[in-house]
């Protein structure tokens, strides 16, 4: 009796200090992406010059840029000129050290047999931390992703390609890397759905696809869409009256065209050859397929709106911020996110309204989606098991 309480005590003692260790290193990103998104919306570089105080200009301390701690070493103000630092700081550096610490335990410490068992746990426990490293990096990556487009959304109405590009790209690199590491496991315990090997060559032909459309893009050959935008909207302009939305889906469409025809394409000649496509190969179309599944759901989603309203319905950076996590979470994610994300943009919407404030605040500015598809996102890594219960009751005959 004594060894097992031992033995629970040096093991749950490990986690918590790894638990702290996540936390840490989440509110470090906390910290960055807040500089991500007050900066860039302002075309600002993130890196020079140095966090400096918002009201004197004085360059910060060390002990100051400490996240959380360093707001409450200073009392929440400039040691210099005593203006105060806005309790956001602290708070988003404190809530995402939390979502890597509760990310840490699900994956490694709860048990991966019972009701964690969604949370692919056998897999990160299997191979431990330095293993499955490739695979954290990328998760850690989006989460961070997901919080610097939430802000700079709010703040610009837009959320950058390179915000949502640096995880995507991740996650082509990472998965296949992670395979080539992995030790032998089940396919039921990979993190990932690995497709078989007519799901693999259609996610072949569809990035072979998207290579040709981005080489035509690029040579001039196939035009952008919406590349006239300036001369019927003025600059910093953010809700505007382009007259041309319908046309420009056409274009839109014609960008997407080869990447279908190559996933299609591919899907055939996968079905008629007798090949097993290795682990490694599995896991990047794994990657490609929830790429193309997050970003072609919402793009789809962007042109029958436009088409419908005749105005833009969502916005490109909604694509590539559910692109994004398909690359990292694969194909299911994004597919779940989307569903999810209207419901707390109702709650808010309806928290609004009952406190009296709704009609001004909905009046006066429109709630941009990408912020709820990140928290969508964000509560299904943490409270997978939750959300595979829920679709189990609902739709039993596709959770059998």
């Amino acid at each position: 009796m004594q060894y097992g309480i031992d033995h629970w005590l040096t093991t749950w003692g490990l986690h918590a200090v790894g638990a702290l260790f996540a936390w840490a290193i989440g509110a470090c990103i906390g910290s960055f992406v807040q500089v991500i998104g007050d900066r860039m919306p302002d075309g600002i570089s993130i890196i020079r010059p140095p966090s400096r105080c918002v009201h004197c200009g004085r360059k910060l301390a060390a002990h100051e840029n400490l996240p959380v701690f360093g707001w409450i070493i200073c009392g929440g103000r400039c040691w210099s000129c005593g203006g105060r630092i806005p309790i956001r700081y602290p708070m988003i550096e404190f809530a995402v050290g939390i979502v890597f610490a509760l990310l840490y335990l699900e994956l490694f410490a709860a048990d991966d047999r019972g009701w964690w068992a969604p949370v692919c746990g056998a897999f990160y426990q299997s191979h431990g931390v330095l293993l499955s490293l490739p695979a954290l990096c990328a998760v850690g990556v989006l989460l961070a992703a997901l919080v610097a487009a939430t802000l700079t959304d709010l703040r610009s109405y837009s959320i950058p390609l390179s915000i949502t590009l640096v995880p995507t790209l991740v996650g082509f690199v990472a998965w296949p890397l992670q395979a080539a590491i992995a030790l032998p496991i089940s396919p039921t315990k990979w993190p990932l759905f690995l497709p078989g090997a007519a799901g693999t060559a259609a996610a072949l032909g569809g990035g072979a696809g998207l290579l040709i459309t981005l080489c035509l893009t690029s040579a001039g050959i196939w035009r952008r869409s919406f590349n006239d935008y300036g001369e019927f909207v003025r600059e910093g302009e953010v809700f505007a009256d382009y007259p041309h939305a319908r046309r420009e889906m056409w274009v839109e469409v014609r960008f997407l065209l080869p990447i279908a025809l190559g996933l299609i394409g591919g899907w055939i000649v996968g079905r008629g050859l007798e090949w097993a496509p290795t682990v490694v190969m599995q896991a990047a179309a794994a990657s490609l397929l929830g790429y193309f599944t997050g970003a072609g759901l919402v793009w789809a989603v962007r042109i029958a709106g436009t088409l419908w309203r005749g105005q833009e319905a969502m916005g490109l950076g909604d694509v590539h911020l559910m692109g994004a996590v398909g690359a990292v979470m694969g194909w299911v994610d994004p597919v779940t996110a989307f569903v999810v994300a209207p419901f707390p943009a109702l709650a808010w919407v309806g928290i609004v309204r009952l406190f009296g404030r709704g009609d001004r605040l909905c009046k006066s500015r429109e709630i941009p989606y990408g912020p709820w598809l990140a928290l969508a996102q964000m509560l299904l890594m943490i409270g997978r098991p939750l959300f595979v219960q829920v679709g189990r009751a609902l739709f039993p005959a596709f959770c059998a």
